[in-house]
């Protein structure tokens, strides 16, 4: 019995007629190593995907909850790209920032009110460590090219 290649990934496709298929195509998503602005295409299997000529890397968005994460930074510009190509740059690090907290908020959503399991603590614990860490990189980086911190 010879099944369809599309039912079969029903599941981590888009149709073209599908309206989260329309919502990307056109749209930016940074690289992960380097910050440029990449932009989202849809394959012919539906899926969405990212190309960075100038690191190599290709990024396939698969899996309905993966999509719809996509779609939803998409759609909240909570990632912001730059038009240069320096790793170490300030965009980069907001990227990291904004991801962080995201994760921070995810697990401490996790975390039980009555019975608080210690290693998701510390973890929590970890993460925040890594926000200062990175929020201190970009108050340096701020004062490196001129500008003045906001915090101070």
């Amino acid at each position: 019995m010879k099944t369809d290649k599309a039912k079969s990934n029903v599941n981590v496709t888009l149709g073209r007629s599908d309206p989260p298929a329309e919502i990307l195509i056109g749209k930016q998503f940074p690289c992960p190593t380097c910050g440029l602005a990449l932009l989202i295409r849809i394959a012919r299997t539906g899926k969405p995907y990212c190309v960075c000529l100038g690191c190599g890397n290709q990024l396939f968005f698969r899996g309905k909850p993966g999509i719809a994460r996509l779609i939803e930074i998409v759609k909240s510009g909570s990632l912001i790209s730059q038009n240069g190509s320096n790793v170490e740059s300030p965009i980069t690090l907001f990227n990291r920032l904004v991801q962080l907290r995201a994760q921070k908020r995810d697990l401490e959503q996790k975390q039980g009110l009555i019975f608080n399991d210690s290693d998701l603590a510390n973890v929590i614990h970890a993460v925040e460590n890594e926000i200062r860490r990175v929020q201190v990189e970009l108050r340096k980086m701020a004062r490196r090219n001129g500008g003045r911190d906001k915090n101070e």
